[in-house]
């Protein structure tokens, strides 16, 4: 039971660590380039998805992501050995939507405003984490708004 416990910590704590790479990862973006096109045929490149159809790219029963295959997912920079996990964690980074309002209501007192007054971009970030061993494994998933 503790050798249990134990693999569940170090699982969510690669999943954390790799939420946060993926939160990182998206303030280093400076438009929507890098992810695929709406009209495109392949929805998924490199860890990179477009989901505004509503289609959650992150579930493997819709075979778009393979945990296994290195080149559906981004591997985080925290090593497998730092955590004592069996694995490197993992993330897959989904575009949902671009929210606009009239009022910047994201931004109270518009704080920092870059003139995207109104306009947000919405992104679902899926994280995967392994324990002591392959088998145990997290995972944690987040909304991410971003302006432009």
């Amino acid at each position: 039971m503790a050798r249990n416990a134990r693999d569940v910590n170090i699982a969510f704590q690669g999943a954390e660590a790799a939420v946060s790479e993926a939160e990182d990862y998206l303030e280093a973006v400076s438009n929507l380039a890098i992810f695929p096109d709406e009209d495109a045929v392949v929805l998924c490149s490199a860890g990179l998805c477009t989901s505004t159809d509503g289609t959650p790219r992150w579930s493997q029963n819709f075979g778009y992501v393979d945990w296994a295959n290195g080149t559906t997912h981004l591997t985080a920079t925290t090593t497998a050995a730092q955590l004592g996990a069996a694995d490197a964690p993992k993330f897959l980074i989904e575009y949902v939507a671009k929210v606009t309002i009239e009022q910047d209501t994201l931004n109270i007192g518009n704080v920092g405003s870059s003139g995207s007054s109104g306009r947000a971009y919405v992104f679902r970030i899926t994280a995967r984490g392994t324990g002591g061993t392959a088998e145990s494994a997290a995972m944690i998933q987040t909304l991410y708004g971003r302006q432009f």
